[in-house]
């Protein structure tokens, strides 16, 4: 690949996670939450409602000590609960509480109101998107793996209707 793609492809992908970022902060301040907070709120939900911090910094793509900080104001707004793991007693888990799962349900609601959310994609294709998600599955499969597909991307909030 020469520099110019290379390039390209940073900007590219540079910009529009800028752009990603942009519309979920706006929601995010209506619940005066992050995205990254958001972020660890639907990753909990989607793997058993509890993770290792480790296990999240692996999921949210972050340092150990961003989940840290990202995670203390979570649980003094009773949205998660850390506690020690029982069967590893130097290990902590990290719990969405019923407060966490009601909070992230609300999110969804508010996403589901805006039409461009998470991008104006109206003057796509179905299959024009579709092969937009395919190629960067591809790519995030062989930075990523198989286990960060099946939990990030392909996981699904229980109950929701996704139609």
């Amino acid at each position: 690949m020469d520099l110019s793609v290379k390039q390209n492809t940073l900007l590219m992908v540079r910009a529009l996670y800028f752009c990603l970022e942009e519309g979920w902060a706006k929601i995010g301040k209506t619940f005066d939450l992050t995205p990254a907070q958001q972020h660890i709120l639907f990753l909990l939900s989607t793997n058993n409602k509890s993770l290792s911090p480790t296990r999240i910094s692996d999921l949210g793509c972050w340092h150990l000590s961003t989940v840290t900080r990202l995670v203390r104001p979570l649980e003094s707004k009773g949205y998660i609960l850390i506690t020690t793991d029982q069967s590893r007693a130097r290990y902590k888990k990290v719990t969405i509480t019923n407060e966490g799962m009601a909070i992230l349900m609300r999110i969804v609601e508010s996403v589901k109101k805006v039409d461009n959310f998470p991008l104006n994609l109206s003057h796509l294709s179905n299959e024009e998107i579709n092969q937009f998600i395919n190629i960067g599955k591809k790519i995030l499969e062989i930075h990523k793996g198989e286990d960060f597909k099946l939990k990030v991307l392909e996981a699904k909030l229980e109950g929701l209707d996704y139609a």
